[in-house]
């Protein structure tokens, strides 16, 4: 080992030891390992980043009038007008808004509620599917149809959650008027206020939960809650699980 060699090697552990004192060598140890942490997680991080979020936008009801003469499988009644049939329907959109595909999108409608202003009461309503097992791939939108009636003369299904009452059966004969009957089992509900939970969800995306308020007279008018109203609908839900819930 030369002298001058040495004297380098002395000079340099010199210079290290002022940096370990220093604790630069401990803090260039912790940035090692946050480092090597980082590019172990990034794989999940980027995935999280990239995950599919659900959104929905509520869609203003909309009324079609089909003539008479356009419905299909209408039977007559000699000397009289074939009537036209009129359907109201409100739905929403669920709408994509991250980055990677939903897979099998669900939207439930999970819990009911009546009342007016700003009061509310939870009514007992069995959970309805409204849409199940659809992808939805980034950036688009996913229609659902949230309530709907049909009307022909004076038959009238009444607002239904769900797709629009379709017309099953028209029984006409040579006197008198058709009778006719609308398909679907869920039941019609009367003219109110009513507030809805819907809860939309996918296998790789967070469930959302969202509350629409919905006004049925001779039209319906649709809008999401606003603050007051989630308050009476959380006085709503402490009413109904008082005395019925067991903890154990």
């Amino acid at each position: 080992m030369t002298p001058s060699f040495s004297a380098n090697l002395n000079q340099f552990l010199t210079d290290l030891k002022r940096f370990n004192d220093a604790g630069v060598i401990n803090t260039l140890g912790v940035i090692a390992t946050f480092a090597v942490a980082f590019i172990a997680l990034a794989p999940t991080i980027w995935k999280w980043k990239k995950r599919p979020k659900l959104a929905i936008q509520l869609k203003q009801p909309t009324i079609k009038n089909v003539p008479g003469d356009q419905r299909p499988t209408v039977v007559s009644v000699v000397g009289q007008p074939i009537l036209p049939e009129i359907t109201t329907t409100a739905g929403m959109l669920i709408h994509n808004t991250g980055a990677s595909a939903a897979l099998r999108v669900r939207c439930v409608m999970t819990d009911l509620y009546v009342g007016s202003g700003n009061s509310f009461q939870w009514r007992d309503h069995p959970q309805e599917t409204l849409n199940t097992d659809s992808d939805l791939p980034a950036g688009l939108p996913l229609s659902i149809s949230l309530i709907g009636r049909t009307q022909i003369g004076d038959a009238d299904s009444g607002f239904r959650f769900g797709k629009v009452p379709a017309v099953v059966t028209t029984t006409t004969s040579i006197i008198g008027k058709p009778r006719i009957t609308f398909g679907g089992d869920r039941t019609p509900l009367p003219i109110g206020t009513y507030m809805l939970r819907i809860i939309v969800s996918a296998n790789n995306a967070a469930p959302s939960t969202h509350l629409i308020r919905i006004e049925l007279t001779n039209g319906m008018k649709l809008q999401f809650a606003n603050w007051r109203e989630r308050m009476a609908i959380r006085k709503a839900d402490r009413q109904a699980m008082k005395g019925h819930i067991s903890k154990g």
